[in-house]
């Protein structure tokens, strides 16, 4: 199954907010959250996480990565419960504790706003994002017990980021693997995520797909249940594949120039889709990465072929 709204996907475990940009929430003695969402959504993610907790507080909020759409409201929810702690890695930490960070992550948030503002989204928190820490540091392979006989373990999956950590709960067999896997567009297309490392984001997936999870919880717009799960793992393998083929096409044609390979894959992958999507500025911001780790690659492998020919 294929899940793309709001509420329960199976007993204990609840997309709540917005499935654009979900906050998941795993319910029981000690309720845990994964993500944090956008600034704008602060308030919507609070009314369903209350809705599902009532007068309970959750306890944890883990975080797979410092990006500005999987941080933006976790200040606010320690405002409202200032007992809950936050987990990352130590990466994460160390990237929110930099200034140009935090600068880049509340513009990004404004102009998410605005863009939620556009297609009427209501009601949308008006405080700007704000710095908060982090109070646990999360190891990769790190098992979090809970005192509901569930476990949470940190599994360190980069590509899209270094510090990006999924996270398992073997009990239920739900994975939080967020931008790890391809994002799922509205239109079926599948985005592939990598910014820091395209081989590093194909050793994730495969990482991924031997835990045989049963639930995969993307980072925008989808839940995969059973058959599902395997098919959207397969198909973020073919599109991380096709991506690479159209970049590096586009690349030789325009002879390395990154700006113009960005614009021509932006009328390929962005231009034609209808909202909701990724806002133009943080797309623009991921493609250029994207662009440039391909022409890295490319460079790298090229230098590599030549020395094996000077070796022979």
């Amino acid at each position: 199954m294929l899940i793309k709204e709001t509420g329960k996907v199976t007993n204990g475990f609840y997309i709540v907010g917005s499935s654009t940009t979900p906050v998941y929430l795993l319910d029981g003695l000690e309720p845990v959250l994964f993500d944090g969402g956008f600034t704008a959504l602060a308030r919507l993610y609070e009314t369903g996480i209350k809705e599902i907790l009532g007068d309970r507080s959750p306890a944890y909020l883990f975080l797979t990565h410092s990006h500005f759409d999987h941080v933006g409201a976790v200040s606010h929810f320690k405002d409202i419960w200032p007992e809950l702690q936050i987990g990352g890695s130590a990466h994460c930490r160390k990237i929110l504790k930099k200034t140009g960070a935090i600068k880049l992550i509340r513009e990004l948030n404004i102009e998410t706003a605005k863009s939620l503002k556009k297609i009427g989204i209501k009601p949308l928190h008006e405080k700007p994002f704000e710095v908060f820490d982090i109070d646990m540091l999360i190891k990769p392979e790190q098992v979090i017990e809970l005192s509901s006989n569930l476990t949470v373990k940190a599994i360190n999956t980069p590509g899209h980021t270094w510090d990006f950590m999924s996270y398992w709960i073997p009990e239920k067999k739900i994975l939080i693997a967020s931008e790890a896997v391809g994002c799922y567009e509205n239109n079926g297309y599948i985005q592939p995520e990598f910014l820091i490392d395209f081989d590093s984001y194909l050793e994730s997936l495969r990482k991924i797909e031997k835990l045989g999870a049963r639930i995969l919880c993307g980072g925008h717009r989808a839940v995969f249940t059973d058959a599902e799960v395997k098919a959207h793992i397969d198909a973020s393998f073919r599109a991380a594949d096709d991506f690479l083929t159209m970049v590096e096409g586009f690349l030789i044609q325009e002879k390395g120039d990154i700006d113009r390979t960005v614009s021509r894959v932006k009328v390929v992958q962005w231009d034609e889709r209808s909202w909701p999507k990724q806002p133009e500025p943080a797309y623009m911001l991921n493609t250029q990465q994207r662009v440039k780790k391909i022409w890295e690659r490319m460079n790298k492998n090229q230098d590599k072929r030549l020395k094996d020919i000077k070796i022979r």
